[in-house]
């Protein structure tokens, strides 16, 4: 701002009293001005990016054109849905919610460009959601820095804390971590279906890694073992040589971990040669979708799947029947629906005029205990940005994933 020069002490004389005064009154004005724009305070406008005084813009990295869209574009239908329900209903705090999507090809080398578009070309106020915990750890390591709000990063391995198992900053998980799951498979498996030797097929990344430590050393506490391991990456079509190896293991039940595509072909060459082991399998939380199912065919009846969501609440009741005409439930929508749900809560929370730290102080205090509309409930502080760590339970029974269990807290099997 450009400061005015003082008056020479003629002109002061000259101008007299009245000009003082309208001088302390704009310098009033502007004093109110600048008090007006600090965020959680009351008022139409802020000085945030992407809040205008009547919409409040934010985006998100999710694949609708590569290998994982089968995951990410149904959550976006539902996080649009959520949204337009809110937009209809008059906003938040009377701004619309201004949803940008952009697809980086479920390529984690496209992310940080694709996150990098939203936040400098379309000013989004806070990223809400990147699909994949390898897309979503890269867009991290661009807006940590910047102090940009990161909400509900899509994977059981994104970050949520640093390398001191501090919480970052600016990440706020809403689902499981594999460690987790990891341990409470391993649980159940031995407990519940009384697998006393277990084999894994884990997608060969540091996310699959962690949920074969976990699951093994579950294993090991509850009376039953990790016989065998074998690694795919995402691209993989040929598993004749996973499931050989599995199979000469001879376990009583084989767990499927990493991404639905990869873990239907290896079931199918399976099931082509004849074999499914004594107890069938069990699979991580990415298949808890009756898409899923579906494309196994009568391969997939019986298989166990990990999950975490409950569909006896009145959120998820409300889903079901703005969803009444489609033609198959889809756990994914359900997804993004009651996560659009969270970041809508968090926005409120934020204050009327809302900036970035006031986002930050409303996720940082204004989740303990909170009812995520899903079943468990989620709690964040200043120092816990993860997130809910129950897991319940499905098997396909007729095509469709069917709950066999109640919910088990991660805390209470391990340690």
């Amino acid at each position: 701002m450009r400061l005015l020069r003082a008056p020479a002490p003629a002109e002061r004389r000259r101008s007299g009293a009245p000009r003082l005064g309208l001088c302390l009154s704009i310098v009033l004005l502007l004093l109110l001005s600048a008090c007006g724009s600090t965020g959680g305070g009351s008022g139409s406008s802020s000085s945030a990016p992407g809040v205008s005084a009547d919409t409040i813009t934010i985006g998100g990295v999710l694949d609708t054109t590569g290998p994982i869209k089968v995951i990410c574009s149904p959550i976006l239908q539902g996080d649009q849905l959520y949204f337009s329900q809110i937009n209809a209903s008059g906003g938040v705090n009377g701004r619309k919610i201004k949803f940008i999507q952009v697809s980086d090809n479920g390529d984690s080398t496209r992310t940080r460009d694709a996150v990098r578009q939203l936040v400098e070309q379309d000013h989004v106020f806070a990223i809400f959601q990147v699909c994949g915990s390898g897309n979503a750890n890269v867009a991290e390591s661009y807006t940590v820095p910047r102090g940009i709000p990161f909400i509900d990063p899509i994977g059981g391995g994104s970050k949520y804390t640093d390398q001191n198992g501090k919480a970052l900053p600016w990440v706020w998980m809403t689902q499981p971590n594999y460690g987790d799951e990891g341990h409470v498979i391993g649980y159940y498996v031995a407990t519940t279906l009384k697998a006393r030797s277990v084999a894994l097929l884990y997608e060969d990344d540091v996310l699959g890694l962690q949920q074969k430590s976990t699951l093994s050393e579950a294993l090991q506490k509850y009376g039953s073992k990790l016989v065998a391991a074998v690694g795919y990456n995402a691209t993989q079509t040929d598993f004749s040589a996973a499931f050989q190896t599995l199979k000469a293991a001879a376990p009583d039940l084989i767990v499927l971990n990493g991404l639905p595509s990869p873990t239907a072909r290896f079931v199918a060459t399976a099931a082509a040669q004849g074999y499914r082991p004594r107890l069938g399998y069990l699979a991580n939380y990415p298949m808890a979708d009756n898409s899923w199912a579906k494309v196994l065919g009568a391969a997939g009846e019986g298989i166990y799947v990990s999950g975490y969501t409950s569909m006896d609440t009145p959120v998820a009741q409300q889903y079901l029947q703005a969803t009444r005409s489609d033609p198959v439930f889809s756990a994914y929508k359900f997804y993004g629906y009651i996560n659009a749900k969270i970041m809508v809560d968090a926005l409120r929370k934020a204050g009327s005029n809302p900036t970035r730290a006031s986002l930050r102080d409303a996720l940082d205090h204004g989740f303990v205990n909170y009812d995520t509309g899903f079943g468990p409930t989620l709690t964040w502080t200043p120092e816990r940005h993860g997130g809910v760590s129950d897991f319940m339970f499905f098997q396909i029974k007729q095509g469709q994933l069917t709950p066999v269990s109640p919910f088990i807290k991660a805390s209470a099997v391990w340690p």
